[in-house]
């Protein structure tokens, strides 16, 4: 076969095409610090890379999103803890404020300084995050979640009850928000199960406490009424009696009249045919007791005079703090009024320690929640370095191989230079 002169020049140039190109690619990876310039450098590891930089990118987020939930938190449970100091403000006042060695005066300053702080309860509760959007009003962050309204004196929740999550792990969703009706509004008042009450007539000097539940609480109504001693002698100093209704109105005890109408039983009392029961002095309240409520009354009650046991229903803290002022400020001129101030502030102080319970709650899962997220965030930081290294094993170059390769490269292209050269200067004339 035939290799004419032309052809070995074509060869030699070829020769030292390949050769650039191999230098000039080695070169191009030495200045970048990366293995693999296309996807053909290497199919197997670019498609390894590529999935490596989506998991980093993902985890990188991950991270932004513990860092504002870390934020907001932090944020609300500063809001928070300021609430519950001024709750523990307004129980110290409300114990202040219950001895009776205070004066109508002293009660007016300390209701004023009650007012001050239904002001920065209601500020609080508007609070707002760094990108001033209201904390507590579910979803709807650009509004404002609690507004009085002069007409009803009652404070508006405006907001709602959603509940933000934000993803800061792959399966980890963190709750960087709580509504202002789980907080502020979803407050059982009383003892959380029922509330005592006094009747605004009452004339005696009668103080019902708070009560306690004893066992299972059996969901109801309960009055509790005063007649006149009806046991023979009926002497001046004989003790009040009395009977106990449920809600529908029917009679609880005297248990020989269990079930039966008010209506019979006070016939049965007015013909002498039956009586109450005797009161006797923080005696529990025969009737509840069997009902899972334990319930009693100091004082003197006087006939005619009525008490209630009922079932809890949620009240805000707004109207807490409210009801406090509002009875701060009533006059008393005589014992009745005495009284009807002590059972005011009895419940009022019931009330404020479940507003208490209840912000002390939501401050215990804001911190729970910080607590995951800063668990997580350590774990994506761990996890993300992990992938990095081994992004960087795939994907940097291994320097000391590339320089090797390079001089190799070099003395091929020298070679090849060489080689073709020494072609071009082969011609017969040469030798003639």
């Amino acid at each position: 076969m035939r290799i004419s002169t032309a052809q070995m020049a074509e060869l030699s140039l070829n020769s030292m095409n390949r050769q650039q190109a191999k230098l000039s690619r080695t070169q191009l990876k030495i200045s970048t610090g990366q293995a693999l310039l296309s996807p053909s450098d290497n199919p197997y590891a670019s498609s390894r890379a590529l999935r490596l930089e989506e998991s980093i990118g993902s985890f990188e987020q991950y991270q932004v999103n513990a860092g504002y939930a870390r934020d907001r938190l932090v944020t609300e449970e500063g809001v928070l803890e300021g609430v519950g100091n001024l709750l523990q403000r307004v129980r110290e006042l409300t114990l202040n404020a219950t001895s009776d060695s205070q004066t109508a005066e002293s009660r007016k300053f300390i209701a004023a300084e009650v007012r001050q702080l239904y002001d920065q309860m209601l500020s609080l509760a508007n609070s707002t995050d760094a990108n001033n959007e209201y904390l507590f009003a579910g979803y709807q962050g650009k509004t404002k979640p609690f507004v009085p309204n002069a007409a009803t004196g009652r404070v508006e929740y405006k907001g709602d009850n959603g509940q933000r999550f934000l993803k800061v792990g792959p399966s980890t969703n963190v709750a960087v928000s709580d509504s202002g009706e789980s907080v502020f509004y979803n407050i059982r008042n009383g003892n959380g199960t029922f509330v005592t009450e006094d009747d605004a007539n009452n004339t005696g000097t009668g103080i019902i406490d708070p009560g306690s539940v004893l066992g299972n609480y059996v969901p109801e109504d309960y009055t509790i009424k005063f007649i006149p001693p009806t046991s023979p002698p009926n002497q001046p100093d004989d003790p009040v009696e009395y009977y106990v209704l449920d809600r529908n109105g029917d009679i609880v005890v005297p248990s020989a009249y269990a079930g039966s109408t008010e209506a019979v039983f006070t016939a049965d009392v007015a013909a002498n045919l039956t009586s109450g029961i005797p009161y006797e002095e923080n005696s529990l309240i025969q009737g509840l007791d069997s009902n899972g409520a334990q319930v009693s009354i100091s004082g003197e009650p006087a006939a005619g005079d009525v008490f209630y046991v009922k079932r809890s229903r949620y009240q805000e803290v707004f109207q807490t703090i409210k009801n406090l002022y509002t009875v701060l400020e009533e006059p008393i001129n005589d014992d009745s009024d005495r009284a009807r101030f002590h059972n005011a502030m009895n419940r009022v102080l019931v009330d404020v320690d479940q507003a208490l319970g209840t912000v002390l709650d939501a401050r215990a899962r804001v911190g729970a929640r910080l607590n995951i997220t800063d668990k997580q965030f350590e774990i994506n930081e761990s996890f993300n370095l992990q992938m990095k290294q081994t992004l960087s094993s795939v994907k940097d170059l291994d320097f000391a191989q590339a320089v090797t390769d390079l001089n190799l490269q070099l003395a091929g292209l020298q070679a090849a230079q060489n080689a073709y050269t020494k072609v071009q200067g082969l011609s017969l004339f040469n030798y003639l």
